[in-house]
């Protein structure tokens, strides 16, 4: 099971490339550069037809680009891989026609790489037997293989693995189609999300002009009313004195009122009153005096 398939890579989108980017295969070389996998990224991937060239590729993908296509339209300096037959070229698009580029995936960590297209005999763990690579693709710079058993052969199911040999899909029964391509996908999204957390926390500035995100407040303790007073300070004190009934409430609060006479009582007499308060002092006249002669009459007994 041999999968036919064509990617294209185009430089990053990146400042630093801006050197590399839409040149000729002879300027990069005059100017000692070199068409490494570590600077592009992989903008398509798609199934090929039965002896399409580079040149027929690129022809149907600038007439009619499909939907998985991320990148502008195919020029000088982006590569188109191929793959068929198991056999994997790559061909950089220069101004006239197109290179093969022998290296473009000797990548730097290219050693460390556990898995190989013709890799037979490996174990995978958790699984029983010895399995052996019968297909691969090629996703996001990376190899994905597809691992058959040695002994059962096509009756088990097959099983996708990364190029360092993690396992990214059991079960499979229909080689690298559609659904395995999306766990690879999501294989690789698992991945980052890791890195993500792992990575130390970076703090974060606010650029300039723009608002800082809110942040939880923290609560006051309730203030008592006399605090209230020394918190509203001299002017609203102040509002506060001409406004309140009596000055013995200054808290910082409007809550001492005016009574509202009573329209239903009566009115009271003021001789009452006069009358009342003469009888009052009469009685403390009378209660006076006779704790004067009280005091006098303790006075001529000690002597």
């Amino acid at each position: 099971m041999n999968t036919s398939q064509c990617a294209v890579y185009q430089v990053k989108d990146a400042p630093e490339y801006r050197n590399v980017r839409f040149r000729s295969y002879a300027k990069l070389k005059s100017e000692g550069k070199e068409v490494r996998a570590e600077n592009y990224q992989q903008v398509y991937i798609g199934r090929i037809q039965q002896g399409e060239t580079p040149a027929d590729i690129k022809t149907r993908l600038q007439k009619q680009r499909p939907k998985n296509f991320k990148g502008h339209s195919i020029g000088c300096s982006d590569v188109i891989v191929l793959t068929d037959d198991g056999k994997t070229t790559a061909y950089y698009v220069d101004k006239d026609g197109f290179i093969i580029v022998s290296d473009f995936f000797q990548m730097k960590n290219s050693s460390d790489t556990k898995l190989d297209v013709d890799a037979k005999g490996y174990t995978i763990e958790g699984k029983k037997g010895t399995w052996q690579v019968i297909d691969y693709i090629l996703m996001n710079e990376r190899k994905w293989f597809l691992m058959e058993h040695e002994e059962y052969g096509p009756r088990a199911a097959y099983v996708v693995l990364s190029d360092d040999g993690a396992v990214v899909m059991n079960d499979n029964y229909n080689g690298l189609d559609a659904e395995a391509r999306e766990k690879i996908q999501s294989f690789l999204k698992q991945q980052e999300e890791k890195e993500q957390e792992t990575s130390p926390q970076q703090q974060t500035v606010t650029p300039i002009g723009q608002e800082q995100p809110p942040q939880q407040k923290r609560k006051e303790p309730e203030l008592a009313n006399w605090q209230k007073v020394m918190d509203n300070g001299e002017y609203l004190r102040s509002v506060e004195m001409a406004e309140e009934a009596n000055y013995n409430m200054i808290d910082g609060l409007m809550n001492n009122v005016r009574k509202v006479k009573d329209k239903d009582k009566p009115r009271e007499s003021v001789l009452a009153k006069l009358r009342l308060n003469q009888k009052k002092v009469a009685k403390q006249g009378k209660k006076q005096t006779q704790q004067k002669a009280m005091t006098e009459d303790m006075e001529r007994k000690k002597k």
